[in-house]
């Protein structure tokens, strides 16, 4: 198999061009409001919790064929999801709060971890130092967010917003190259000679 570089419709690289436009749109609007992004993470967080939670209450309530133990935890499991999607939404600070709160929890066990490979005796010096410092650095980055949860909020908007402005260049490029790569057999006659 080989790759074959083809040109896109002038349709598909026009539909292409107007949605990195708009993505990149967004990640200006992400850039200069990061607190709108997250608050709109948390809806988005929030409002699949609510679904999810009243879709796992029906199959509690009428999924008859399922054991009873399986009914009881899908409807325990459902009134969960959805009390913490309303009190959620009902809430969005102390949302945006609580979710900072754990993904700085989880950076701070990530980078006590690194900091266990980093003192192991098993990679090289120099990449035992590299893990070493990604460690202590996460655990920083951490500590400044448990301690300063709006920093963690600016953060979070400049990440997400880098993301929509990358692949927001990327369907431009693609839409004025034009060029796609397509897996192609290789034909016989070409390789014969």
């Amino acid at each position: 198999m080989s790759k074959v570089e083809v040109r896109a419709s002038r349709l598909w690289r026009a539909l292409e061009i107007i949605g990195g436009v708009i993505v990149i749109g967004a990640a200006l609007v992400a850039l200069a409001d990061p607190q709108f992004v997250v608050n709109a993470f948390v809806i988005v967080i929030a409002a699949g919790l609510v679904i999810g939670g009243l879709f796992r209450i029906s199959v509690g309530a009428f999924a008859t064929v399922l054991p009873s133990t399986l009914r009881a935890l899908n409807t325990a499991g459902g009134v969960i999801a959805l009390v913490l999607g309303i009190v959620a939404l009902l809430d969005l600070q102390a949302a945006v709060m609580t979710l900072i709160t754990i993904l700085a929890l989880a950076l701070l066990l990530v980078g006590a971890f690194e900091i266990g490979v980093g003192v192991a005796r098993h990679p090289p010096a120099w990449l035992r130092a590299s893990i070493l410092a990604l460690g202590v650095l996460t655990i920083i980055l951490a500590g400044t967010v448990i301690l300063n949860p709006s920093i963690g909020q600016g953060i979070i908007g400049a990440l997400l917003a880098l993301a929509l402005l990358l692949l927001g260049l990327r369907n431009l490029v693609h839409g004025i190259t034009g060029h796609h790569p397509i897996a192609r057999a290789i034909d016989t006659a070409v390789t014969a000679a």
